[in-house]
């Protein structure tokens, strides 16, 4: 068993049978004490410090109980000493200071109200509780003890006394401090790994999102634009037009491919660790035009705009513009049935500007009427930048407006 073992079970122990067993200890000790020195042989008490002063100044008791029952007084009270640490300090004060102005063997009974108010200093919820008792009792023994005693020895016993029970107190606040210091310490620590869960939780659900919101632009515009050239594929074979057709079908099966690309890329992230993670560049502002060929190609005539440099774009706003491009040309392909969609892209130092329109039904989309997990995540990846986003239907159509700061500043 190891001390720490040891440790721990006595701190589970009742507090009050652990200091009874004390106050019994000290108890027993001192009449022990008290009784050598009253059996002791005249000529061994000569060897005690300074006896005959003592002698001289309190001379013998007249009864020969009185000094244990007195003895009994001063630490028995130590029971209670965390229990009821004020009973404990008043009655083993109480007790000691009667034990120095009778006539009494010496004895350091002054250990009773030291103990007592070392606890009281220790153990109180409030703070320099153990200073002020030690005044009160400072003031309250006095009094008696000058009172009773008419030699100038008794100046330097009190003075000693009260150094003593001053050191009491002060080793108990000292006490009281560790305690709150390591409870604070162990309050900060759980507090600590409580936010570092509650931290981990809420990075683990904005990759969540973040992983599904790229599946979902990745899937449902690769799927949007294959649809609908698979259906330009079957009206062209009906109409025996076996060329345009082909042009349909490998339109298809490059854009599927396309897609098959990005997926694995991204599979391949979360499944390798950082150090293995593709270091292949992900598509940014710099490759619209490859997104929007395909677009072209389903039959909706997409023309570009572009003011400022795209290369200039950082990659964490470049491939999220690049996103926003592409959901909202998808919902273009799906919901719109548009004929015509504009692309606008502006840089400048500060921002960089998106605005997707078509001239599809507008108010009466569905999308316009319920909005889908597509404007959601556009909306969310705006904001996540400290950007500003917009998708509302117009009298001609409808518009996709995102603002992305690219300083400080501007978020």
């Amino acid at each position: 068993m190891t001390l720490r073992d040891i440790r721990k079970r006595f701190s589970e122990l009742d507090p009050l049978w652990v200091d009874t067993a004390l106050a019994v200890c000290i108890t027993l000790l001192i009449c022990g004490l008290v009784y050598g020195i009253n059996h002791m042989r005249p000529t061994d008490l000569t060897r005690i410090p300074n006896f005959e002063q003592h002698l001289a100044d309190r001379p013998p008791s007249q009864s020969p109980l009185l000094p244990y029952v007195l003895i009994v007084g001063t630490f028995m009270p130590l029971a209670l000493r965390r229990k009821s640490p004020w009973v404990a300090l008043a009655l083993s004060g109480a007790f000691a200071v009667a034990y120095t102005v009778t006539p009494q063997p010496p004895a350091p009974v002054n250990l009773g109200p030291m103990f007592a108010l070392y606890t009281l200093a220790a153990y109180s919820k409030r703070r320099r509780v153990g200073l002020i008792a030690l005044i009160v009792v400072g003031i309250v023994a006095a009094v008696p003890i000058f009172a009773f005693g008419s030699s100038v020895r008794w100046v330097s016993d009190v003075v000693g006394a009260f150094v003593l029970l001053a050191a009491a107190a002060l080793l108990g606040e000292a006490e009281r401090n560790r305690r709150e210091y390591i409870a604070e310490v162990e309050r900060r620590a759980a507090e600590a790994e409580l936010n570092r869960e509650t931290e981990a939780l809420r990075r683990v659900d904005e990759e969540r999102i973040r992983i599904a919101r790229d599946v979902h632009d990745i899937v449902a515009h690769s799927l949007s634009i294959v649809t609908v050239q698979a259906g330009a594929a079957a009206a062209l074979l009906d109409a025996d037009e076996p060329v345009r057709a082909r042009e349909s079908i490998e339109n298809v099966r490059s854009t599927g491919k396309q897609a098959l690309t990005e997926l694995r890329s991204m599979l391949d992230v979360l499944r390798t660790g950082e150090a293995d993670a593709p270091l292949a560049p992900t598509a940014d502002l710099t490759h619209l035009e490859a997104l929007v060929g395909p677009v072209r190609d389903a039959g909706i005539d997409v023309s570009v705009e572009v003011v400022g440099e795209l290369s200039a774009v950082p990659a964490f706003a470049a491939v999220s513009a690049y996103r926003i491009v592409q959901e909202a040309l998808t919902n273009v392909v799906r919901h719109s049935g548009a004929s015509a969609a504009k692309v606008a892209v502006s840089v400048t130092s500060e921002k960089v500007t998106l605005a997707v329109t078509d001239n599809g039904r507008g108010a009466s989309s569905t999308s316009t009427s319920t909005p889908g997990h597509g404007i959601q995540g556009m909306r969310e990846r705006v904001e996540a930048l400290g950007g500003r986003f917009s998708a509302q239907a117009e009298q001609d159509g409808f518009a996709v407006v995102a603002v992305i700061p690219l300083t400080r500043s501007g978020s």
